[in-house]
């Protein structure tokens, strides 16, 4: 349990869901981990603070460049490095291409887009010194798919799988890899809707285009970013992983 000894890790989006998983796993791994979201800290920080020596929780918008700015400044002074940046803040959306407003496109882009790219370019400088780092971006198979009703969201998703590729052209020369996982359906907050009765018959298509026949949880994609973030994927960058529980893979046929 030691596969992030001695590593520094900042998370955004992490009061839930996949981030907080990740707060957990770096945790368990042996990393410092700082979290950051616009929702406060709940429990599981605690025990991630007590398990962690070091680890903090710190409340901002990803959309703000200054804020971004201002918690990484904070890491580096903290702790004089950033080993790690896991961005996983995110917001879903719904809406067919001619349904979309400009605000609702504007506030997923900003927040699933930019945000990441403002956590990237301010670590980065910080990795830059270091000549090292690994920064993980939580993209989705939606954006590699085409999914209806998810003009704004797949867009989102697919701009930040050609990010990481860029990033990870861009900074190769100084040590720094960068990557991002592409989840399937995920038991999540973002997911939660589906649990409403009038969703029943989405839930189960979707879980049905899943060749294993279920969403995944958390978990499985904490442990995907883990391996991303760890020096196991040490000649690995610009990689989209897809863990998706084979709903890229193919459909099942009935019989």
């Amino acid at each position: 349990m030691s596969r992030l000894k001695d590593k520094v890790a900042l998370i955004s989006g992490a009061a839930s869901g996949i981030g907080i998983s990740t707060a957990r796993r770096f945790a368990e791994e042996g990393a410092t981990v700082i979290g950051f979201d616009l929702n406060p800290a709940g429990d599981d920080w605690q025990a991630i603070a007590s398990q962690a020596a070091g680890s903090d929780f710190v409340t901002g918008n990803v959309t703000s460049e200054a804020d971004a700015a201002s918690i990484v400044e904070h890491v580096q002074k903290k702790f004089g490095r950033i080993d790690i940046l896991v961005n996983a803040a995110g917001v879903s959306s719904y809406g067919a291409t001619t349904d979309v407003e400009e605000d609702e496109w504007d506030r997923v882009m900003n927040i699933n887009l930019k945000g990441s790219f403002f956590f990237a370019k301010h670590a980065a400088r910080v990795m830059q010194e270091q000549q090292s780092g690994s920064i993980v971006h939580i993209a989705s198979i939606e954006g590699m798919v085409g999914l209806n009703g998810q003009i704004t969201y797949g867009t989102s998703k697919g701009a930040v799988i050609q990010m990481t590729r860029n990033m990870a052209a861009d900074l190769a020369h100084s040590g720094i890899r960068v990557n991002c996982v592409c989840p399937g359906a995920i038991e999540t907050p973002l997911t939660a809707i589906l649990k409403d009765e009038g969703m029943k018959a989405i839930k189960e298509q979707m879980e049905a285009a899943h060749l294993m026949g279920r969403f995944g949880e958390a978990v499985e994609i904490a442990n995907a970013v883990l391996f991303l973030a760890s020096d196991e994927a040490s000649f690995v960058t610009g990689h989209p992983l897809v863990v998706d529980g084979g709903w890229t893979a193919g459909t099942l046929l009935s019989h």
